[in-house]
């Protein structure tokens, strides 16, 4: 009797290996997906230039927003003057949940430049920062954020050039 279970235990060892060693290395799987590039007006962040007045300073250029203060009447800002700029441009979270955005700038005198979510209360309101962070909702559930700059340019000359990137992150938690 035992010999004749030994090649059974046989089989079914065997049949238990092949079957325990179903694992993969690597699938590949194509799949139907649209992503499409959009100007900075209708992307996923939206950047657009305010309704108001101070929405001059800003513009598409192309498919990027530019912000630039001597393309309207004067030449740029004050020398030795604190200079608020209110509502000069909007960011709109057009995705399905919150980001928080940060934005960051550099050049020769981004301490000398300050972005804030909405407007500025005073001149004593620019604190010396490289960076600014809000949280937006999605669209449908909240609203666009308007940004505001302000300017200190004490000790400065005229044609200093204040900032040249400005670089705007959005996040999820």
């Amino acid at each position: 009797m035992m010999k004749k279970l030994i090649p059974l235990f046989g089989i079914l060892l065997a049949a238990i290996v092949v079957m325990s060693t179903g694992a993969f290395t690597s699938v590949t799987a194509d799949r139907e997906a649209t992503i499409e590039v959009a100007d900075d007006a209708n992307a996923l962040l939206a950047l657009e230039p305010t309704e108001t007045a101070n929405g001059a300073y800003a513009y598409q250029n192309g498919d990027k927003l530019k912000i630039d203060f001597s393309d309207v009447l004067g030449a740029g800002v004050n020398v030795d003057a604190v200079t608020t700029i209110d509502e000069v441009f909007t960011i709109t979270n057009n995705g399905t949940q919150a980001v928080n955005i940060t934005i960051e700038w550099s050049g020769d005198n981004a301490g000398k430049v300050q972005f804030a979510e909405s407007a500025f209360g005073s001149a004593e309101d620019l604190s010396v920062s490289a960076t600014t962070s809000v949280t937006l909702d999605p669209l449908g559930s909240g609203s666009p954020t308007t940004i505001s700059i302000a300017i200190d340019s004490n000790g400065l000359s005229d044609g200093d050039e204040l900032i040249n990137t400005i670089t705007i992150t959005a996040t999820t938690d």
